[in-house]
């Protein structure tokens, strides 16, 4: 069963989000400098940030969800929104099939939430993502995930 999810933290989620951009070490990532980043989740754990293109907007709702949505079996869950070339959704649950969703259906992104600035990898586990020029790379600790940029998308 595939979830459809409205485009907007509060709509999607029915709370505010409340974010700290904040640079805590560095860690080295297929060879190339990348920084650790920590983006402070909200009350719920819920955490919202969004690509310097402004083109990539993720959202992560933790095991067990939120007080208005519950990932389906309570999974955590990444959900990351490409808003350019064409409107796609991709999403991973902390086990499973990775899955686009084209058109969702709700508004294309972005949000003028948190910065995952070029160079920097944000984590929770089992998920982590990170951003480069060419686009954002978002993997969970299995080895399984997705690329997401403006030339396509790729699943692993």
């Amino acid at each position: 069963m595939m979830t459809f999810l409205p485009k907007t933290p509060c709509a999607r989620y029915g709370v505010a989000v409340l974010v700290l951009n904040l640079t805590v070490g560095a860690s080295v990532s297929a060879g190339a400098q990348s920084q650790a980043t920590a983006i402070k989740a909200d009350q719920n754990g819920v955490v919202q940030f969004t690509t310097p293109s402004n083109n990539i907007e993720c959202i992560y709702v933790p095991a067990g969800g939120s007080p208005v949505y519950k990932p389906p079996g309570n999974m955590a869950e990444l959900s990351c929104d490409r808003a350019t070339p064409n409107y796609v959704r991709v999403q991973m649950s902390a086990r499973g099939a990775v899955q686009q969703i084209p058109n969702p259906g709700d508004q294309p992104c972005c949000s003028v939430g948190p910065v995952l600035n070029y160079g920097e990898t944000w984590r929770v586990a089992p998920f982590s993502c990170t951003s480069e020029k060419t686009g954002l790379t978002c993997r969970r600790d299995d080895g399984h995930g997705f690329s997401v940029s403006r030339a396509g998308i790729k699943r692993y």
